[in-house]
């Protein structure tokens, strides 16, 4: 798939313009949608609502650690919520490389099962490389919240890197960070950086706005309990009210993972058109100027013959 590019006359340095990054990526999110989203969705809420499941049977331990006052059975639930959050963000991370893989792929070859995608995200080079970016993003978190912002900017194509030329580990990261920063017309609205920045600023708001919306009918059914039970009662048990309301975090969870795994889906396109088109301008650039070395130069206009 060639992306389209703008015609400003700059031929190999012109760039895919922004609105036509973000309506490709849509087109190819509604062709490939069905059989990308679901082999990743499904697994990642049930993940997700088992740590719910993990994390009320938590709550509801510590209430009665509080009043039997037992340290250690409050440490033991601590411990089992972390654990299972740890298994839930390395599984999330694993799901979503074999996502962006098979979108990658998508774009590069038009098709790509899901069955090669998580064989692919299963190799121990593929996770050693995603270890390396989360210890980059996490010491990067520690200068504060900006430069973990711009690592993660440079960072953001390491998986199509591994996806589309087998490249792994610190020369991953190297290949997204030199693809990311290049902007050789030094035009702001044409910087790799502004473009992915903003394609993950659309998608966390559309993820926002649907997850609102999926999460209203919750909201209003934990209001319209509580309402009942005041009228019925003249208070609430905020105690036992609360018990019975958690659960209805379950499905909600459920949702809400559902609907961040399909707004993935459509920026995992996006990613993927951006480092085929950054690749594309790149390489045809360094191939035309190393073309000019090696004939010593791009040929010498001739001056403008004077009118007699």
């Amino acid at each position: 798939m060639t992306p389209a590019t703008e015609d400003t006359g700059q031929g190999l340095a012109s760039t895919m313009p922004f609105r036509i990054l973000v309506d490709e990526a849509m087109k190819l999110t509604r062709r490939h949608f069905r059989w990308i989203y679901f082999p990743v969705a499904i697994p990642v809420s049930l993940l997700f609502a088992a740590l719910t499941v993990v994390q009320l049977a938590w709550m509801r331990g510590i209430q009665s650690a509080l009043t039997t006052r037992s340290v250690l059975a409050m440490a033991g639930g601590c411990g089992g919520v972390l654990l299972a959050f740890f298994v839930l963000v390395v599984a999330q991370s694993l799901a979503y490389t074999a996502l962006a893989f098979a979108c990658t792929g998508a774009v590069e070859r038009g098709r790509v099962g899901m069955k090669e995608s998580w064989r692919f995200v299963l190799q121990l080079r593929v996770m050693g490389t995603l270890v390396l970016v989360w210890i980059a993003l996490g010491v990067s978190f520690l200068f504060f919240f900006f430069p973990a912002i711009y690592v993660g900017l440079i960072l953001s194509l390491v998986t199509q890197v591994m996806a589309a030329e087998k490249v792994f580990g610190f020369a991953a990261m190297r290949r997204s960070s030199q693809l990311v920063r290049y902007n050789p017309q030094r035009r702001f609205l044409a910087n790799p950086k502004v473009k992915i920045f903003a394609l993950f600023v659309i998608a966390m708001v559309i993820s926002y706005v649907v997850r609102i919306v999926v999460e209203l009918p919750f909201a209003v059914f934990q209001g319209y309990s509580a309402a009942r039970e005041v009228a019925g009662r003249g208070q609430v048990d905020s105690a036992a009210w609360m018990s019975r309301m958690m659960w209805t975090q379950v499905p909600s969870s459920i949702l809400s993972s559902l609907v961040t795994t399909a707004v993935g889906v459509y920026t995992s396109f996006g990613l993927a058109l951006l480092y085929f088109d950054i690749r594309r301008r790149k390489e045809g650039m360094d191939l035309e100027a190393e073309i000019d070395r090696m004939s010593g130069g791009p040929p010498e206009t001739p001056p403008p013959v004077a009118p007699r």
